[in-house]
């Protein structure tokens, strides 16, 4: 296998799609509560790091030569496990902009 491949793919779809996600929440919306608002959106929102996730495997699907399909799965799972720890730890360290309140607080913000 290409460990190195496999990683450094996870890493940089996982930093991409976890970016543009940022960049939708906080850049257009102020913040990922102003986004939870809008439920449609959030979850097209959800999409971006998925897709990215999609392309890190379908990368590391097309640059390998054996076990193609269980290198691309080990990439999406590494990738996706990637942008959970880092929505973690970004909504730990800014909790203002990254935490998305459950449904009934913003019901009731509104």
């Amino acid at each position: 296998m290409r460990w190195r491949l496999l990683i450094v793919t996870s890493i940089l779809a996982a930093v991409g799609g976890f970016g543009l996600w940022c960049v939708v929440a906080i850049g257009i919306f102020g913040s990922a509560r102003a986004l939870a608002r809008h439920d449609f959106l959030l979850l097209v929102s959800a999409l971006i790091p998925l897709i990215a996730t999609g392309v890190g495997g379908f990368f590391a699907y097309r640059h390998t030569a054996r076990r193609r399909k269980l290198q691309s799965m080990i990439t999406a799972i590494l990738t996706i496990l990637l942008v959970l720890v880092f929505y973690f730890v970004a909504a730990t360290l800014t909790n203002d902009r990254f935490m998305i309140p459950r449904t009934l607080e913003v019901r009731h913000a509104r």
